[in-house]
């Protein structure tokens, strides 16, 4: 039974990259950053940590000591084959509920490497405002929390793992979450669209204060004192000037984000982790980080619940939690518990692990059409448009929230990712920046001889 459900498993991965490359054609999108992203991180990766390179694993064989190991494991084959069909049932309902605009987009995208980017809107003003909004909220929280201080100390601090790790622990991150939320997703979408916005009209103070920008979300970035951070933003940035040329993954593009991505973390990975000294160690750390500790943490909701912690039934959604008056029951928390052993860790998973905590089944297919329908929702709307610093700015913040879900629970990867609240920001954005312009042209109207 358990080679059957790895048979469905695979089955519907072979489907899902065939869609890709059929649907996708190469081209760059949300839709096709989200397939692409579960194809290779829970695709044949998921594959070779099940079935082979889980031998050097403790806590996978900790695992297989439970009595529901079998079940679990079933469970969990049979959630990332709804993953796969749900995404894809979720961008479809969106190309049939909004066949013009997704013929519209086929066409942007098909054009998109035939001029440069071009901006249809006057934003400047708008832009500069904002921008300084932001960095007057960042100067004041690193200020206040001495970020600065925080990073020097981190690099004083004894040179090995045990030592650094207890400072992060200590010091690392800030307690806002509006600072947060503005570090991690608003900043550089609005410091990409105003970079780019000002190059192309040579707007020296638009270009000017997304630099400042730039500099404060790194630095707020290294106060984080992890790699990851630092090396999405770099990510982030490097997917901005591609998509400022160039929207097609092709063999150039994939070689290049192979050789570009062990040398933007080997020297993050020798600054946070000292005992990784040899290449080999760290390129170990590297792929083990990358493509199999998800996995196996993702085995672990599937063999903790519900066998030792029951469905959550939504209390584990902060948001549900409140309405209905229960106890917020974080399962990051709990797994880590029963696992682990030790209050205050956390056990993070993508975001179908979260949807099995509360709903089971019913809550992988949920969260995966969510998914999907987001994705493709962002891209019929605003990429549709075409090739312009707005969309471009989208397109690399959406990179961001996507790999959220990659990570952590989907509501999450909505908010404090930006896969949702970025697009809305943007729309009311756009509509309110549309609105009053067009009552400026009324009173002008008015007042005119």
């Amino acid at each position: 039974m358990i080679a059957a459900t790895f048979l469905l498993a695979t089955s519907s991965m072979f489907g899902a990259a065939l869609y890709f490359f059929y649907k996708c054609r190469g081209r760059i999108s949300a839709a096709s950053m989200l397939l692409s992203f579960l194809l290779v991180l829970y695709g044949p990766a998921y594959l070779v940590y099940m079935l082979y390179y889980n031998q050097s694993s403790l806590i996978y064989r900790e695992l297989m000591q439970a009595p529901y190991f079998d079940d679990a494991v079933k469970s969990l084959n049979l959630a990332v084959t709804i993953l796969y069909l749900c995404c894809i049932f979720g961008i479809e309902v969106i190309d049939r509920l909004a066949g013009r605009r997704t013929r519209k987009l086929t066409e942007a995208l098909d054009n998109w490497n035939a001029r440069p980017p071009r901006s249809a809107f006057a934003f400047s003003g708008w832009l500069i405002a904002v921008n300084i909004g932001l960095i007057a909220l960042m100067i004041w929280t690193s200020m206040r929390e001495h970020h600065l201080a925080v990073i020097l100390g981190y690099f004083e601090t004894a040179s090995s793992q045990a030592a650094k790790a207890d400072y992060r622990l200590s010091y690392a991150g800030s307690d806002s979450y509006l600072y947060r939320i503005a570090l991690m997703s608003v900043a550089p979408f609005f410091l990409i669209w105003g970079f780019l916005e000002g190059l192309i009209k040579r707007n020296w103070l638009l270009l000017g204060s997304s630099c400042v920008l730039f500099a404060l979300t790194l630095l707020g970035r290294m106060e984080t004192l992890s790699k990851a951070p630092i090396v999405l933003l770099g990510m982030q940035i490097a997917l901005a000037a591609l998509l400022s040329f160039w929207n097609r993954i092709g063999l150039p593009v994939i070689v290049g984000a192979v050789v570009a991505a062990p040398l933007l973390f080997y020297p993050l990975i020798e600054l946070s982790i000292p005992e990784a000294s040899r290449p080999i160690s760290a390129t170990e750390f590297f792929f083990w980080r990358t493509f199999f500790i998800s996995n196996e943490v993702l085995l672990e909701y599937f063999n903790a619940i519900p066998y030792y912690i029951s469905h959550t039934w939504g209390s584990n959604i902060r948001i549900v939690a409140a309405l209905f008056g229960t106890e917020f029951r974080p399962a990051y928390e709990e797994v880590s518990l029963l696992w682990r052993g030790q209050p205050g860790s956390t056990s993070n998973a993508m975001f179908i692990a979260d949807a099995w905590a509360d709903f089971s089944f019913l809550g992988v297919a949920a969260a995966s059409v969510l998914a999907g329908a987001i994705c493709r929702t962002v891209d019929v709307i605003f990429v549709a448009e075409g090739k312009s610093p707005m969309t471009i700015a989208l397109l690399a913040c959406s990179f961001i929230g996507i790999i959220h879900l990659m990570l952590s629970s989907i509501q999450s990867a909505m908010l404090s990712g930006g896969l949702a609240s970025i697009p809305l920001m943007l729309f009311v954005f756009v509509k309110a920046r549309n609105l009053l312009r067009l009552r400026k042209l009324r009173w002008h109207r008015m007042v005119a001889p």
